[in-house]
């Protein structure tokens, strides 16, 4: 009889390093709060390409800071397509590679900020773009930073983050596919909804028929 390849897992070990990785982030939190700030304070509509590659520009240059090989999808419409890989050093690979998708673009025009300035009130981050998903882009920034720190980035990272996500992604669904396809899973860093932070595994499709 074949032996079972699954490894036993002591439930009591899972918790002990959530709850030490909890804490790494807890005491990181007014810095996770200030980097949500600095993007949700560069205004990023889909319709505006230099606005949207302004902050490109920004979030390329703190994937740099962290080592990552910066790329940028160029397009005419949109803002470009923001696309940064971080591999892992020979011989400490632990699985196939994970893309972290998401994107840069808000439904929110030029001069919201006037009337909708960045504010923390009553334990909440409030501001354009905020949920939607500038607190999800500064996760993965310090996620990788974290993974690094504790000597735990033993997979090739992708970071994806497009510029047309609201406006149907139509200039960046090929490049989306292509890495996902390369990928062995593929994390989308927009928020859950309510306030137990519950990660969403699936989602429903649709069919589109033209009947003649």
């Amino acid at each position: 009889m074949p032996k079972n390849k699954h490894r036993e897992v002591n439930p009591k070990k899972i918790n002990d390093a959530a709850a030490r990785r909890l804490q790494y982030f807890e005491e990181r939190r007014q810095e996770i709060v200030d980097t949500t700030r600095q993007l949700v304070e560069i205004e990023s509509p889909s319709d505006d390409k230099r606005a949207v590659d302004r902050l490109g520009q920004f979030l390329g240059e703190k994937f740099s800071a962290l080592g990552g090989g910066v790329q940028f999808h160029r397009t005419t419409d949109f803002g470009d397509h923001l696309q940064v890989d971080f591999p892992i050093a020979s011989g400490k690979r632990a699985g196939g590679p994970i893309l972290l998708l998401g994107h840069i673009d808000t439904v929110y025009p030029i001069g919201t900020l006037a009337n909708m300035p960045c504010r923390v009130a009553n334990g909440r981050l409030w501001g354009p773009g905020t949920l939607d998903m500038k607190s999800g882009i500064a996760f993965m920034l310090h996620s990788i930073a974290a993974l690094q720190a504790w000597g735990e980035l033993l997979r090739h990272i992708t970071v994806l983050l497009v510029s047309d996500e609201e406006v149907g992604s139509d200039s960046s669904r090929h490049i989306t596919e292509e890495l996902a396809k390369k990928s062995e899973a593929v994390l989308v860093l927009e928020p859950s909804y309510g306030l137990h932070g519950a990660v969403k595994t699936a989602r429903k499709g649709i069919g589109v028929y033209s009947l003649k």
